[in-house]
């Protein structure tokens, strides 16, 4: 559980820092206005970074462990925010902003004993201080220069960064679980936080502070992951983790050059700008990007033992390979959705056309998300044969609010209390499912099949329906319910191996439940009948079980 905390608590204070970032980020003039090379068209607040530093300083002084050398991490992580933050709201000249990269990499480099010391060749090869130092304050100030050169769409550097953070936090688990991994996944928290208000459409940015910070934080933790007196991970799989905004720099840097301008002259020559002018629209861009990130996640940690040669090797074939196809899309004219030279009048195109309906596709992802839900909810009751006396007196609880509001208000809307009891019961389901629950069990696959189906559903939903809104909502206020009452029930501090799964479980529901009561407003009845069912029946079976 000492690793399930940091994720919470960075990913509840994000999301409840954001709203009141936001609403004061106009009259801070922390706002990103639209431009030439913005996909943007109203002003949009660029306070995610500093909300995501909140959400991970009040994670690290609460749930981490720190080593000295973590507090001078943090000290220059904090140099990287203020320079940002200065940058977003001024714009400074990109010399300061170097400045303050170079002032957080000497903390960590001379204080904080982060340094690349080691490569793997047939055998460890240890580096001189004279070429070890310049070498880890090269890359470190370049990966914080390409997170932030590559952040241009919604949801892109966000969604990426938080595959390489949990990539790095597994990474350094593989050693010995510490302090690298708890902040790696504080972290990946507070960028979770962030996303839910940052993907397309997004309703704020992270900011410059916080895609500097971003890029910081992995090259730093990726190198005392690597770097470890007793590690065997390989000192290039951060290159590998990186390589998407790597390249990404490198690129335009390159042709900038070859163009007579500044290698930081503004333009629309990056990756995500080139998938848009290939034709892919705005969420499909992301989604390439992170497919392709995806696959990198995969890659190093197959590599992870591998010699640095051969990392290398591979990443600069994944380069080649994929200039050479964006190379040749553009040259041949290739778009995403050309024009056809005669219909298609294959069962498979009918059936798409008929799917892709505006009052189908709606309906029916709405039915399969709260199918999901309910069975997910039954196989979860019907399994369960004991519960604690805390479980127990929570559960009759629920159930007595669930009852008075169903009482007094049959039509009316749900409200607030209501949404929360629907969220802990969440909570509760996936804390049975996870830990009382045995793990050999046959509901298990049905279980993630259910949830599987839910995640689908409401990916589907999020996409039809972007209507997200600064304030403070029922899953702000749950998302603090799981960091401060979730770790006190009975059991929970036994969920070392389960952990990571039960977060995807409780992410997926929380959505869900947001998306379901959210255009629900005259099912009020059934929302109430089915929540009352459900911890009915878990009350039933408890008492049955002591009788």
């Amino acid at each position: 559980m000492q690793y399930v905390m940091p994720f919470i608590v960075g990913m509840a204070v994000t999301m409840v820092c954001l709203p009141m970032l936001a609403r004061l980020a106009n009259k801070w003039l922390f706002v990103d206005q639209p431009g030439v090379r913005k996909v943007h068209s109203v002003p949009i607040p660029r306070v995610g970074g500093v909300a995501m530093a909140v959400g991970v300083l009040v994670a690290a002084l609460l749930t981490v462990k720190l080593e000295p050398t973590d507090r001078w991490f943090l000290t220059a992580a904090a140099v990287i925010v203020v320079f940002g933050a200065l940058d977003d709201r001024f714009d400074l000249d990109y010399r300061f902003k170097l400045l303050g990269q170079l002032l957080a990499v000497a903390i960590v480099v001379t204080a904080g004993d982060v340094r690349i010391q080691m490569i793997a060749l047939d055998d460890r090869v240890w580096l001189p201080w004279w070429l070890s130092i310049p070498v880890t304050v090269f890359f470190l100030v370049g990966v914080t220069n390409a997170v932030n050169l590559a952040d241009g769409l919604d949801g892109l550097a966000g969604g990426t960064t938080f595959l390489c953070l949990c990539a790095v936090a597994l990474l350094s688990s593989l050693l010995a679980p510490g302090s690298s991994t708890a902040l790696a996944l504080a972290f990946a928290g507070a960028v979770l936080g962030f996303l839910r208000f940052n993907t397309y459409p997004a309703s704020v940015f992270m900011g410059d502070a916080g895609s500097q910070l971003l890029g910081f934080t992995i090259g730093v933790l990726g190198i005392r992951a690597t770097q470890s007196m007793t590690s065997e991970i390989s000192a290039t799989i951060p290159v590998v983790l990186l390589a998407v905004p790597i390249l990404d720099t490198l690129s335009v840097m390159v042709q900038r050059i070859g163009e007579g301008r500044s290698p930081f002259s503004p333009d629309k020559n990056h990756i995500h700008h080139k998938l848009l002018a290939l034709g892919f629209d705005h969420h499909e861009a992301v989604m390439v990007i992170y497919v392709v990130q995806a696959a990198l996640f995969v890659m190093a940690y197959v590599l992870r033992y591998e010699s640095d040669l051969l990392i290398l090797g591979f990443v600069t074939a994944f380069f080649l390979g994929t200039i050479t196809v964006l190379q040749l899309a553009t040259r041949h004219g290739w778009r995403l959705r050309g024009r056809s030279a005669h219909r298609n009048d294959s069962p498979l195109s009918q059936f798409l056309t008929i799917v892709q309906r505006p009052d189908l596709l709606p309906r029916i992802s709405f039915l399969l998300m709260a199918g999901a839900l309910g069975f997910y909810a039954l196989l979860v009751v019907f399994d369960t044969a004991t519960l604690s006396s805390d479980i127990r007196i929570l559960i009759i609880a629920l159930l007595a609010v669930v009852l008075g509001f169903l009482a007094t208000l049959r039509i009316a809307p749900l409200r607030v209390v209501e949404k929360a009891v629907l969220y802990v019961t969440s909570t509760v389901l996936v804390y049975l499912d996870s830990v009382v629950l045995p793990t050999d069990r046959v509901t298990t696959m049905l279980s993630w099949g259910a949830i599987s189906v839910a995640a689908i559903a409401t990916a589907v939903r999020l996409r039809l329906y972007n209507d997200r809104h600064f304030s403070v909502t029922p899953l702000d206020l749950i998302v603090l319910f799981m960091a401060l009452v979730v770790p006190s029930l009975a059991g929970s501090f036994d969920l070392p191996h389960g952990v990571p799964l039960a977060i995807a479980k409780v992410v997926v529901l929380f959505y869900a439940i947001e998306m379901l009561v959210s255009r629900s407003e005259e099912r009020a009845v059934w929302v109430r009948l089915a929540a009352a069912s459900v911890l009915a029946g878990l009350a039933l079976r408890s008492f049955a079980v002591f009788a």
